[in-house]
């Protein structure tokens, strides 16, 4: 795989011509899924994105938020389909502005599709080079727009270059989790994973419902372990003695 090389130049959250940049208006965006395929994979992987950092009070994970980038310009903007920020307060907000949250995301993916995916591939991954996103994903529900289905890039110097395969996966090193893609139904989604646990997370009910019965079945597993050892050392579990009644 080629890598992407796009230059870095000092950023770009720079003062645009306008009497008062205050007084500019920075709309929401608009979003329309280009294929339900498409929407599965964008909406699968902000689930099991915000399920993996939910203890997380300091990560923003955010589905087609718009990201304003020259104060005082409503035009200098992208819209990732899903972006993590580290560091900023995981709140609401109808758009994300560099120079109020103090840095831009640090990790974006972006969902192909036959009206996107080359301007994802040029455009776009220029646009996130010189802003200072440290990794940008893309993701093929379809199979067909790209090399492979999963490419992930990591800002290194003044390029992008491809992120190389850890033990035959691609690993994430702003989100510390391996990523793969997996064909579901109508089309390929993003699947996650802790290396340190090997647990995998991809966002959908099935993986939910998954994780709660595993979860089940560990509190069960404990339970019999104690009952078990109770057992075997005689130990009984301490019971509250029934209040006295007065006569």
């Amino acid at each position: 795989m080629t890598s992407t090389t796009t230059e870095l130049p000092a950023l770009a959250v720079t003062q645009a011509a306008a009497a008062d940049p205050d007084d500019v208006e920075y709309p929401e965006g608009h979003w329309v899924a280009q294929s339900v395929s498409h929407g599965d994979a964008v909406g699968q992987a902000t689930t099991a994105l915000r399920h993996l950092f939910r203890d997380r009070v300091d990560v923003l994970v955010a589905m087609e938020l718009v990201v304003y980038y020259k104060h005082g310009d409503n035009k200098a903007k992208l819209q990732p389909d899903v972006q993590v920020v580290f560091g900023v307060e995981d709140g609401d907000r109808s758009s994300f502005k560099i120079w109020e949250e103090g840095k831009p995301p640090d990790f974006v993916l972006e969902v192909a599709s036959p009206s996107t995916a080359e301007k994802d591939a040029w455009h776009k991954a220029r646009e996130y080079a010189r802003i200072g996103v440290r990794e940008y994903w893309r993701l093929d529900p379809e199979g067909s727009l790209q090399g492979t289905a999963l490419e992930g890039y990591v800002a290194s110097g003044s390029s992008y270059e491809p992120v190389e395969p850890v033990g035959g996966r691609l690993r994430s090193g702003v989100l510390g989790l391996d990523l793969r893609s997996e064909r579901q139904g109508r089309g390929a989604v993003l699947v996650f994973s802790d290396p340190r646990t090997g647990e995998e997370f991809d966002g959908s009910v099935e993986s939910a419902e998954r994780r709660r019965r595993i979860a089940e079945e560990r509190a069960r597993a404990a339970e019999e372990r104690v009952r078990a050892l109770e057992e075997r050392f005689g130990i009984a579990t301490a019971r509250p003695s029934p209040p006295e009644r007065d006569l």
